[in-house]
This record gives structure tokens, C-alpha cells and sequence, in this order.
């Protein structure tokens, strides 16, 4: 049956190692082991907790019909830290009562004369790299390596040794800080099976990550017949497959998540999840930050101590993912959840917060969350009324906010979901619905690219006069920047009804992908709803409130298609405090009652 179990590099040294004949030789170079050597000397330095240890990476083994531990997996990190033992060896002798270390042996040099094995063994006799075949080489310019780092940086040789060799039980645990490894010890039936696990792993088929090791902790399980472990891991097989293949929808994981995720498998996203919870419960300390294998640890250290059974973690994932499925399902709390998250709260505070509590109370329980997040913006600033943000100022909240009013319109209208995927891959922005003028072109190919749009507008328009003043600009080499300012001010002057309008608040901004929205340039109100209903006819995603802005959708009484008035900015931030009644200060939701 495989084994999966965390251990002190004491627990290799009684071993006896086998390198297969289908794996390639010892490659480490000089920036491989000085890396390890440096990881591990600054675990030795940095202050630690008791039982904080480093781990290395996992190694992968089976016993084959020597008896010999057959490496499918860690073959460079074994033999690295064999020649490591072999340079610290006079003082290992001194301060360990037992000189014992585990032997590696190579198949494709185990019938020469002087074999691999043979080499390492002498390997304190090396002065020189020696070049008498590959392996060789690489193996005594490790050793020089390792002996060349330790004088370059005067290690204390006993304080080193301690890292890697200490060990001290209490009460079944190991609270020495040393190095450890994942030990791995997969049953195989054939030489064929060992191959075909070291191919995958080293193909990428199948990475060490913490989801595969957690796998393997589940499917390694005590049923007494075959029957009943194949019949518990086809289950667990297709119980698992589901919550990835849901986790690998997009919609899905991007309402979970701000961000994606580089893992091959999701499902670690509810590892972690877990692993964070009982993180203070668990014996062992590690530091998440920087030790990939985190997660792992936790869920080993939960089981092996008898915190918790493998069932009842297993079922404990399950009901995180059912929580998160019925959320996604459910209209309000997906798009509610969905901003939250999107604003920075946590996922599990949210599902703590869940707990025990009825579903009309939970709802309750997210509006206090924007209620209290909005609030907070509102009050660091010293502001009261959603008018008073300025983009300049406040553009983070101003996006916050008309994030929101597109997710609550979307939520609303209870017949789409809001694209929270779209939101994080298109990385919107805020746009000027009036825009700035032309004061933000600062070259001259975003003055003339500006002109062209202007000039086909006018075409439309049949402005011979404002064509011509264009034309004369853009034949020039080099744009007159007089002439040119002097141009956008008066095309400004004509689509503006008040020019001592503040562009910069809330009411003249909306949110716009990054790309559509370096698309409408910093032109009049006429040219970018054009641009917006091209963009919409292309295919290009418009969030509902900026293209219900565009269309005037919320003005009342529409006559002309070509300004941005008063009217309409009034009309837009009364739909805005409208739809976040539940959510604004309170002299906004008093004034809309």
C-alpha cells in the first residue's frame, strides 16, 4: 500500500538508494546546490518557533526486488545532499553518536570498474573536477561547490549540522527546527509502473503539488480488501473530478476569486482554505509564506495526530464546495458575494459568517458588509454625499461604487449573471462620460488620431467649415498647438452646456474595459456613444450601466442624442443612489426617500 509521511533527513541515513537505469545521471550545476545550501543556511539563521522546519522537495520512491528503495523521484536532491553529509563527515562522526549514511546506486554505472557509487564513497578524496564521464564531473564539482561555500562564508559546521540531522520527539512529534522531505512510497507492480510515474511526474502530467499529495493522503487508506479501496477510491475519484471540473469554469472561479490561479488543479483553492483553519491547531510550524508545501503539512499533521479522520476532512471539503456551488446558484448572494470579494473581503470570513444562520439573515449579513465597507471609505476621507468624490481624489471608491451599481443592476434584472471573470481578464476602468477635453494628448499622434475621429463625425454632420479647420491641422507635419487647442475648445464649447461642470464626479464617470476604453480617446459626448454602440455591435463587453449611460437610458425625456447634460448627470446619479439605496451614506439614502 503507498505511504505518504513527512520526514527527518535522519530517517534516510540507515536507507540503501537505487537510481534506475531510465532516469539520466546526477546534472545538478554550482547554482542548484549553492541555492540549496543558501535555503538552508537562512532557515538556520531566521528566528523560529519550535517544530518550524525546512522541507525539501518531495522525494518519490518503491521498493524493489532487492529490497532497495527505487528513486523514481529526487534523485539530485538524494545524491546533493549525500555529498553534503560526505564533506561534513568529520564532524558529524564527532557530534552524532552513529558515522551511518544511506548509499545511493547508480544502474548505468553500477558494472564499471569504478562505479557511481563507488565515486561518491570517495568522494572526500576529490581535488579536482574529474572528467572521466558526465556523472563524475558533475558529482565532484558539487563536492567543490559545497567545500568552496562553506570556507567562502565561514559556516559553523556544527550549527549546520544540527539543521540537518537533529531530531527531538515529545509525544510523537518532531519539534527540532531541521530540514525534512515528503517521502512518498508509491506500490508498483513492475519495473514498467516505476517508469511510466517518473515520466508523468517529469512530463508535468502529474506535479508534486499540494493537491496531489493531498490526493494521495486520501486514497492511501486502510479498507481491509481491495474491493472495498477500489470501490472508496472511485468514489473519491468522481467526487473530486467534480469539484474541479466546476472549479474550472470560469464564471465559477472568478466569483471565488480576484485573481486567477497558475495551479494545475483548483481544488487546492479549498485546501487552503482548510488549511488555514486549523492552522493553529496543528503541531508543526512552517512558514506559508515561502514553503510551497504549506497546505500539505496541515492536512498530513491533522491526520497523522488524530485531529482529524480522512473522512471527516474529506467531507468538510465537500461541504465547502457545496456552500460555494449553492452561493453561485443563488441570484443575491452571487452577485452580493461576488463584489465582495472583488473588493478585497475574504471568502472564508464570508462562509464563517454563513454559518448557523438562516438564508433571509445572511443576505441581511452581506448588505452590512458593503454597507460597512462604503461607510468606512466614506468617513477615512471626510466625505458625505456620493457627489463630493472626485475622480482625481477618489477614483478607487468612485470605482468601487460604480462596480457595485453594475453588479446590483445586473442582480436586478435576475436573467444574467454579472461577468466577474470579464471584470478581472479586461481590467476596467473609469471613463469620462464627458471627457476631459484635450488636455491629456501630450503627442502629436494622439492630437491626430483624435482629429480623425472628429473629422468623420463632422462629415456625418456636413460641417464644411470645422472639416476644413481639421484638414488644414492634420496636412501640417507638425500640429500647431495653438490652432489645435483652440479647435477642441470651440468643438468642446459647442457639445458642452455648462462649462463650469465638474467632469471629475461621479456623475460623469462610468466603467469601461482598458482597451475600449483607450478606444474613445478623449473626445466629445456624440463621438463616444458612437464609438459605444460600435464597440457593442463588434462584440466588444459593455457593463449594463455604461451602456444604458451612453443610450441615455436613464435620462427621462430625451431630444438630443448629441450632449451630456445637467439633466442627464442628474438623471444618472439618481439611478445610481436609486439602485445602492441599501448601501450609500445616509444623506444620500435620506434624500431618496
Amino acid at each position: 500500500m503507498d505511504k505518504l509521511e513527512l520526514i527527518p533527513v535522519e530517517n534516510l541515513l540507515e536507507k540503501e538508494f537505487f537510481i534506475p537505469s531510465y532516469q539520466r545521471g546526477y546534472r545538478w550545476k554550482e547554482r542548484q546546490v549553492t541555492d540549496l545550501l543558501d535555503d538552508i543556511l537562512e532557515f538556520q539563521k531566521k528566528d523560529k518557533e519550535k517544530g518550524e522546519f525546512y522541507c525539501l522537495q518531495p522525494i518519490v520512491v518503491t521498493k524493489n526486488e532487492n529490497d532497495n528503495w527505487e528513486v523514481i523521484d529526487g534523485q539530485q536532491r538524494l545524491t546533493t545532499l549525500y555529498i553534503l553529509l560526505s564533506y561534513l563527515e568529520e564532524a558529524r562522526k564527532i557530534m552524532f553518536s552513529s558515522s551511518k549514511k544511506y548509499s545511493i546506486s547508480y544502474e548505468t554505472r553500477e558494472k564499471e570498474e569504478y562505479s557511481s557509487k563507488k565515486f561518491l564513497e570517495d568522494i572526500l578524496l576529490t581535488d579536482d573536477v574529474n572528467n572521466k564521464n558526465i556523472d563524475f564531473f558533475h558529482i565532484s564539482n558539487a563536492f567543490l561547490t559545497i567545500k568552496k561555500w562553506f570556507e567562502d562564508n565561514s559556516i559553523n559546521k556544527a550549527d549546520f549540522l544540527n539543521t540537518l540531522l537533529k531530531v527531538d520527539i515529545r509525544e510523537k512529534n518532531d519539534i527540532a527546527n531541521n530540514v525534512r522531505f515528503i517521502w512518498y512510497d508509491v506500490q508498483t507492480q513492475s519495473e514498467n509502473d516505476a517508469k511510466n510515474i517518473f515520466t508523468r511526474i517529469n512530463m508535468g502530467k502529474i506535479p508534486l503539488t499540494n493537491a496531489e499529495l493531498i490526493k494521495a493522503l486520501f486514497f492511501i487508506n486502510g479498507r481491509q480488501t481491495d474491493k472495498e479501496r477500489e470501490k472508496h477510491q472511485q468514489k473519491l475519484a468522481y467526487e473530486w473530478d467534480n469539484i474541479e471540473n466546476n472549479l474550472q469554469n470560469k464564471n465559477f472561479w472568478f466569483f471565488l476569486n480576484k485573481s486567477n490561479n497558475s495551479k494545475p488543479t483548483k481544488i487546492e483553492f479549498i485546501f487552503d482554505l482548510i488549511a488555514n483553519k486549523y492552522r493553529k491547531e496543528v503541531s508543526i510550524k512552517i512558514n506559508k509564506s515561502i514553503d510551497k508545501y504549506y497546505t500539505f503539512y496541515i492536512f498530513n499533521n491533522l491526520i497523522n495526530n488524530e485531529i482529524k479522520t480522512k473522512d471527516e476532512l474529506w467531507e468538510e471539503i465537500k461541504t465547502y464546495f457545496r456552500t460555494f456551488e449553492e452561493w453561485y446558484n443563488n441570484n443575491e448572494y452571487y452577485h452580493l458575494i461576488g463584489y465582495l470579494i472583488h473588493i478585497g473581503k475574504d471568502v472564508e470570513n464570508i462562509k464563517e459568517l454563513s454559518n448557523d444562520i438562516s438564508k433571509s439573515e445572511f443576505k441581511n449579513v452581506l448588505f452590512e458588509l458593503i454597507q460597512e465597507d462604503i461607510k468606512l471609505k466614506f468617513e477615512k476621507r471626510k466625505i458625505e454625499k456620493l457627489i463630493e468624490l472626485s475622480y482625481q481624489d477618489n477614483g478607487q471608491i468612485i470605482s468601487d461604487i460604480l462596480l457595485l451599481f453594475n453588479v446590483i443592476s445586473t442582480m436586478n434584472s435576475k436573467y444574467s449573471k454579472f461577468p466577474f471573470e470579464r471584470f478581472v481578464y479586461e481590467k476596467w476602468s473609469l471613463e469620462h462620460i464627458h471627457a476631459q477635453n484635450s488636455e491629456d494628448l501630450k503627442t502629436d499622434k494622439q492630437r491626430k488620431l483624435l482629429l480623425e475621429e472628429q473629422k468623420v463625425f463632422f462629415q456625418n454632420l456636413k460641417e464644411e467649415k470645422i472639416i476644413n479647420r481639421i484638414n488644414d491641422i492634420l496636412e501640417s507635419d507638425d500640429i500647431e498647438l495653438d490652432s489645435f487647442v483652440k479647435l477642441q475648445e470651440e468643438i468642446f464649447k459647442r457639445y458642452t452646456e455648462d462649462e463650469n461642470i465638474n467632469i471629475h464626479s461621479v456623475d460623469n464617470m462610468a466603467l469601461l474595459t482598458t482597451v475600449d476604453n483607450s478606444a474613445l480617446n478623449n473626445n466629445i459626448f456624440p463621438i463616444k456613444r458612437d464609438k459605444i454602440i460600435e464597440l457593442d455591435e463588434k462584440g466588444s463587453f459593455i457593463p449594463i450601466c455604461t451602456k444604458n449611460v451612453f443610450l441615455k437610458y436613464y435620462s427621462k425625456d430625451v431630444t438630443q442624442n448629441s450632449e451630456w447634460t445637467k439633466k442627464d448627470r442628474e438623471a444618472y446619479l439618481t439611478e445610481i443612489k436609486t439602485k445602492l439605496i441599501n448601501f450609500l451614506p445616509d444623506e444620500d439614502r435620506a434624500n431618496e426617500n
